[in-house]
């Protein structure tokens, strides 16, 4: 199903990305887990570490695309949700590899996962007119949670 206004081959790239994403997230958990449980660096330090590096190798790969963007000189309030967040990413992260230090990743990874409950709702209260929050997608995300709930009891 294509959204109304989007082709399909950017629903094909955009559901791609997606999955990559996942894919990496995944990987994380299980990188992040061997970082901190076996004393390689503790969650702070790791955090810092993956921030870095990462924010250089996006550097490297964008540059083009950064200093063209500049050169538009987006308004200030871009910069502020640009800035805003890196700031929720940065704590996303940080909260991640301290929940990898006490829990295993096969926990951390689904409970993490219920972040489409907390999208859902901040779209409901700030991206009102911009997108559009259907039934479906609020039962897509209680889902999401019920599923995790499910995960989270069978680990017990």
């Amino acid at each position: 199903m294509t959204p109304a206004g989007v082709t399909r081959r950017d629903a094909i790239i955009g559901y791609a990305s997606a999955f990559a994403a996942a894919a990496c997230y995944g990987s994380l958990a299980v990188i992040g887990r061997h970082i901190v449980h076996d004393g390689i660096a503790p969650p702070l330090v790791a955090n810092a570490f993956a921030t870095v590096l990462g924010t250089i190798v996006l550097a490297a790969i964008f540059q083009g695309h950064i200093r063209a963007d500049y050169k538009l000189r987006p308004p200030w309030q871009g910069w502020l949700f640009v800035s805003l967040a890196g700031v929720a990413s940065t704590w996303g992260v940080t909260f991640w590899f301290l929940a990898l230090n006490e829990a295993p990743a096969v926990l951390v990874a689904p409970l993490s996962s219920i972040y489409p409950l907390f999208s859902v709702l901040m779209a409901l209260v700030f991206l009102r007119g911009v997108e559009r929050v259907t039934l479906r997608t609020v039962i897509g995300a209680a889902l999401i949670v019920a599923g995790v709930a499910l995960v989270t009891i069978g680990m017990e």
